[in-house]
């Protein structure tokens, strides 16, 4: 599988999330998801961490935050038709590249040029109301972080 050099920053990528309810009984993802990547912070020794937002079928509970994937670009993503939502009420932080990074085939349906582990960008607009969604999270105080910092396999 190709992975890029750097972190897509504002691009879906097929990794294995692994949802805070899920956090304390496994240590990888349960299933490949389409991930958003919103930031990348360069350490002074080492790789990049990543944060990365979940992408799911499951409709937010009252208690979540969520913003509904348009149909549009989940189309252009390769996703199905059901309904999808991009949780900003919780993230994985991980090491990158890492070893929970899947060759996007396994979730889009798209034609895609390589085996690669990118679905594609986030339009510039919905990728700013993104991070906006994210950071007022963040200010709520209502962010749960699932650090995933195992680094990146050999190979």
């Amino acid at each position: 599988m190709r992975i890029p050099p750097a972190p897509p920053v504002g691009y879906v990528v097929a990794y294995e999330y692994l949802w805070s309810s899920k956090a304390d009984r496994r240590e990888d993802g349960e299933k490949v998801y389409p991930t958003a990547l919103i930031l990348a912070k360069s350490m002074e020794f080492g790789s990049p961490l990543v944060y990365a937002l979940g992408i799911s079928h499951k409709p937010p509970k009252p208690t979540e935050r969520a913003l509904e994937v348009p149909r549009k670009l989940a189309r252009w993503l390769g996703l199905d038709d059901r309904p999808q939502w991009l949780y900003t009420n919780e993230i994985n932080i991980f090491v990158w590249p890492g070893p929970d990074l899947r060759p996007a085939k396994w979730i889009s349906s798209r034609k895609l040029q390589d085996d690669s582990c990118v679905l594609g960008p986030l339009p510039t607009d919905w990728f700013e109301e993104v991070k906006r969604h994210f950071l007022e999270t963040a200010r709520l105080q209502r962010l749960k972080v699932t650090k995933r910092l195992d680094p990146p396999a050999d190979g």
